[in-house]
């Protein structure tokens, strides 16, 4: 029987395959966006429920500028006895540099790793399980490695007692020892650490900022530990500071309701499609009352009405959880694309598709509960109940689609927001190169090794016969974004400006217009200007020499604006500093030049000299993928493509709406036009309740979207404070609505009484 229904439910879905299968999508979009909310949910309140979570402090200095502490300050700490202070927690903020693995087989092997400053404490008081015993780091030259970490390095042989080695000792200023002794390996830990390799003594690192936590005794009193750490001084740029202790897992109101509101979001499109998924599934049924009743007539009970419309809704969910499978590997997979691989959290596919199959579940069972309903009220047969389930089941679907619309209101107007500010911000930026980005290729120097080989790597990339011409650079053009620096006007305010590092042939590759003289290598003490900054050092009356944050520059030329410069944004203009130094190598290709084929050349000349474990980071200056613009970008897509799916169901959910009610309204129509009516008369009979719902779900949508969108930067993004973007949405979204109904009012204005009565 069970196959039976599941045949019979299959074959009605095929019926309508195109409708059943775009809202099994929307809806597996839904389920992805929920999912993946829930997965990030859960993994922070992991980390909020650590263990005597009640009596975690923070401790920081009482110096705005710089709150936090410095290795000789926490000596002081250390040697003093804090009353009212437990397990003294000691962490740096993430780092990077490149080490040297000497593992079991004494092969030197190198890598590119995050790393972070702690003390022995830092383990148990984050709850970090520590894979081999409990040997904690006695000493400055010991060290703790990542378990992903040591499987990349060691693969499964045990790293215990082997060394690893700083690659430059100098990357951590002041510190001079090279090798360290591996003593355990911690277990991972999801997003508290995603992309630490190495835990490092902190006594290492003399100038990194130190965060410091603790436990406060049972019997202590907040008022007690301060009074206790004012009483602990010391002098920090001529002024004497002391330490401060507050509580620092207490719930913030302000963080649990950014939490929800995230979560809310995430649940609209998954509401919005699960509306539409059960308001066709409903509506089918009810199209199908004289089915029903044969059934009825043939002794089919409750049980197996509602084992008919559940085994559609069971193949519709089944559908669109499958489908959400897909969607979620194909979202982490551009995820990875797109985002820096130091942003990237760890997104575990079996977690991600365990919460997911937990919600297809309740999904199931909500809709158990609601289908319920109808197969209710079709065992009833009076006329006049009848009459009034219809009025209800009205009421019920006009509230559906006020709140789908409002919806899809919310997520077309912060699309449509997002982008004016992304335009605004980036999408003016100057750019004089156009198409032939290209044919630019960029190559990070990232790693000693290749420092170490540097001179040989860039004369056989120079050799390569596509090679016209090449720049050096501090800082990255693909990017878009530069360093700033403050200006001192004449009336003593102080103003931002744009600033880069480069070759002094900058200009002459990026085809960027320079009034001036391109100098010869490193020219200390002298600048280019921009005409925007030029301007206002005029109005300065500011001639041959500028002074930027205290020293002075000979202006040596005016250039038009920097290479991907947005003027009127932060600066008043930008200054570049002509130099050797750099981290960055350009190369400009011949026209007509595979740049595919060249950036694979390059990689084999830089891996003739830096091995496998090292990345390379080369890629054409079009290519903005794994960079910051790839990553805003990515979030424009995911929110255009929610855009698109609110549209769907909103445009589906009112399709499916007026054809029911053209068809089932079709003999009162015939009379109406024998009594007289007009066809504009019966079109406003059909489009004011659209127009009204309309109308309250932009009167409700909008001025949240207004809000929400002003509490990102209202004081620099000006294109979002006028109304006329609010206008646009307006009319775009009811031009949506009257295209939906347009065709089958059309039809319904134009019946014939005569064809109604007659089939009638």
């Amino acid at each position: 029987m069970v196959l039976h229904y599941l045949k019979v439910a299959l074959r009605n879905l095929l019926k309508y395959k195109t409708h059943s299968f775009i809202s099994a999508l929307c809806l597996a979009v839904g389920i992805v966006c929920y999912t993946i909310i829930c997965f990030f949910m859960q993994e922070w309140a992991k980390l909020e429920n650590l263990p005597d979570s009640e009596r975690r402090i923070r401790i920081t200095v009482n110096q705005k500028q710089s709150p936090f502490f410095r290795t000789n300050e926490i000596k002081r700490l250390e040697e003093q006895s804090i009353s009212g202070l437990e397990c003294l927690t000691i962490q740096s903020f993430n780092n990077s540099t490149e080490i040297e693995v000497i593992d079991n087989e004494q092969r030197n092997l190198p890598f590119l790793i995050g790393y972070r400053g702690v003390n022995s404490n830092f383990f148990s008081y984050n709850n970090r399980k520590l894979l081999h015993g409990s040997r904690l780091p006695e000493a400055p030259d010991e060290v703790v490695l990542s378990h992903k970490f040591a499987s990349k390095a060691y693969g499964t042989a045990n790293p215990i007692g082997t060394t690893i080695r700083l690659a430059n000792p100098q990357s951590i200023a002041e510190n001079t020892i090279q090798s360290f002794k591996v003593v355990n390996v911690v277990e991972d830990n999801g997003l508290q650490d995603p992309k630490v390799d190495c835990y490092f003594s902190y006594e290492i690192m003399t100038y990194d900022a130190l965060s410091v936590q603790g436990y406060l005794s049972p019997k202590a009193t907040m008022e007690m530990l301060n009074k206790s750490l004012q009483s602990i001084t010391w002098q920090r740029n001529e002024d004497t500071v002391h330490s401060y202790a507050a509580f620092s897992m207490r719930q913030d109101k302000e963080l649990t309701m950014v939490q929800f509101l995230i979560l809310f979001i995430a649940s609209l499109i998954l509401v919005s499609g699960l509306i539409n998924f059960l308001k066709f599934i409903i509506q089918m049924f009810y199209n199908r009352q004289r089915e029903v009743a044969l059934r009825k007539c043939m002794g089919s009970e409750k049980k197996g009405l509602f084992l008919l419309l559940f085994a559609e809704v069971f193949w519709m969910m089944s559908t669109a959880f499958l489908l959400s499978l897909f969607l979620t590997e194909l979202m982490i997979n551009l995820a990875k694309i797109y985002i820096p691989s130091h942003d990237m959290p760890d997104l575990p596919l079996s977690s991600i598709y365990v919460i997911q199959f937990q919600i297809y579940i309740a999904l199931l069972m909500i809709c158990m509960l609601v289908i319920w309903f109808p197969i209710r009220r079709l065992r009833q047969v009076s006329i006049i109940s009848q009459i009034n389930n219809n009025r209800s089941r009205h009421i019920f679907r006009s509230i559906m689609m006020w709140l789908q619309l409002g919806i899809a209101i919310f997520f077309v107007g912060s699309t449509l927001g997002v982008n004016m500010v992304w335009h605004e911000a980036f999408g003016q930026a100057y750019n004089p190169l156009t198409s032939e980005e290209e044919n630019i290729i960029s190559l990070k120097v990232n790693s000693q090794r290749m420092w170490q080989h540097i001179n040989p790597i860039l004369s056989d990339i120079q050799a390569l016969p596509e090679c016209i011409e090449t720049l050096t650079m501090t800082d990255d053009l693909q990017s878009g974004n530069h360093f700033m620096r403050t200006y001192k006007k004449a009336d003593q305010s102080e103003v931002m400006i744009d600033i880069a590092m480069g070759a002094p042939s900058y200009f002459k590759f990026l085809k960027i217009p320079l009034q001036g003289k391109e100098v010869n290598g490193d020219a200390e003490g002298t600048v280019y200007v921009s005409e925007a900054f030029r301007q206002q050092l005029d109005k300065d009356n500011v001639q041959d020499r500028v002074e930027i944050e205290g020293q002075s520059y000979r202006i040596i030329g005016i250039f038009k604006e920097l290479y991907k410069e947005t003027q009127g944004r932060a600066t008043i203009g930008s200054v570049f500093f002509p130099s050797n130094h750099f981290r960055y190598f350009y190369v400009k290709l011949a026209p007509s030049t595979n740049a595919a084929k060249s950036i694979r050349r390059i990689t084999d000349i830089c891996r003739n000299y830096v091995p496998t474990t090292l990345p390379l980071e080369i890629r054409s200056l079009s290519d903005n993928k794994q960079t910051m613009m790839g990553s805003m970008y990515m979030t424009q897509v995911a929110m255009t493509i929610l855009a698109i799916v609110s549209i769907l169901l909103v445009v589906l959910s009112i399709y499916s709406a007026i054809s029911m009610d053209t068809v089932s309204r079709q003999k009162e129509i015939a009379i109406r036009k024998i009594n007289g009516a007009t066809p504009w008369i019966i079109a406003g009979i059909f489009g004011k309740a659209y127009l009204m719902i309309f109308l309250l779900a932009f009167a409700v949508a909008y001025p949240l979207v207004r809000l929400m969108l002003l509490s990102i930067d209202a004081d620099t993004v000006k294109c979002i404070q006028g109304w006329d973007w609010g206008i646009l949405l307006f009319f775009s979204v009811a031009f949506m609505i009257f295209l939906t109904t347009a065709y089958k009012i059309y039809r319904i204005m134009h019946i014939n009484p005569a064809e109604i009565i007659k089939n009638e």
